[in-house]
């Protein structure tokens, strides 16, 4: 039986590690089958299909979504759509730009509040990818600034605090709608990670997205069976990862969760 890890990052995002390192890694760790869910950005598919390919690990084109529901911030991961739609890469080469944007204008309104970082070295960070908190974050403790990323949030990069500027998101419709119409399906990501999640979760899954990410490193193995009974009540996905940013967290995940390809088929059979 293969085994699979659909929600990994790599430094296209807020990841620290190549695609290139997430596949050795991967396959290192006993997995065969990976989704590289980058944040608005599918740049790490293209750079290693064929090096997963040579490997024998089967890659599924993914991203990992930024949408707004009620106000509350949601992140739905895509699979197994044609990476190659243009409408996809239209719509998150538009994203990208003001994720540049607000970076700038983050690291700008660090500078007034004192905190010496150059927007520079952020981008060097980001390593062509899209640049998010994370590398603004990262910046901030090779400065000395903070002790750690969560510091960084915690104290002046996180929502309502002093340096935070708001982002552009998908509304649920749209990304759904988005990835349907280039044939791939959605997934509710770390569902428990959501205010109110037992009664927000079920709302989710009537806006027309396609699953779960039930298998998480942050999911109890109560919650798990929630979601799992859920899953088989509506009839609907269930998905899983160690949502790996490499570095960025203190304990190491890639390799923690390990979903049987009979879970996924439903995916699978989409990319055959």
């Amino acid at each position: 039986m293969r085994f699979a890890d659909l929600h990994l990052h790599t430094y296209h995002s807020d990841g620290t590690r190549s695609p290139r390192e997430v596949i050795d890694l991967a396959r290192e760790r006993g997995l065969e089958i990976v989704a590289i869910s980058d944040h608005d950005n599918t740049a790490a598919y293209f750079e290693i299909k064929s090096h997963a390919d040579a490997a024998g690990v089967t890659l599924i084109p993914a991203i990992e979504l930024s949408c707004i529901y009620e106000g509350i911030d949601i992140h739905i991961l895509a699979y197994a759509f044609d990476p190659t739609d243009e409408r996809i890469e239209h719509r998150l080469r538009g994203f990208r730009a003001t994720r540049q944007r607000r970076g700038h204008d983050m690291v700008a309104r660090l500078r007034e509040l004192g905190y010496d970082i150059s927007i520079e070295r952020v981008e060097e960070l980001a390593a062509g990818g899209a640049l998010g908190r994370p590398h603004v974050a990262r910046a901030l403790v090779e400065r000395g600034h903070v002790a750690s990323v969560s510091e960084a949030f915690d104290k002046l990069i996180g929502t309502g605090k002093p340096a935070y500027i708001d982002k552009e998101r998908f509304r649920i419709s749209e990304a759904v709608e988005l990835i349907h119409s280039a044939g791939g399906v959605t997934s509710i990501a770390h569902p428990i990670h959501y205010p109110n999640h037992p009664e927000l979760v079920p709302r989710l899954l009537d806006q027309g997205i396609d699953g779960i990410e039930v298998f998480h490193p942050d999911v109890p193995e109560q919650e798990r069976e929630r979601y799992l009974n859920v899953a088989r009540f509506r009839g609907c996905l269930v998905t899983g990862g160690s949502d790996d940013h490499g570095t960025v967290k203190t304990s190491e995940t890639l390799g923690t969760i390990k979903v049987p390809e009979s879970v996924i088929g439903k995916i699978l059979e989409r990319i055959s």
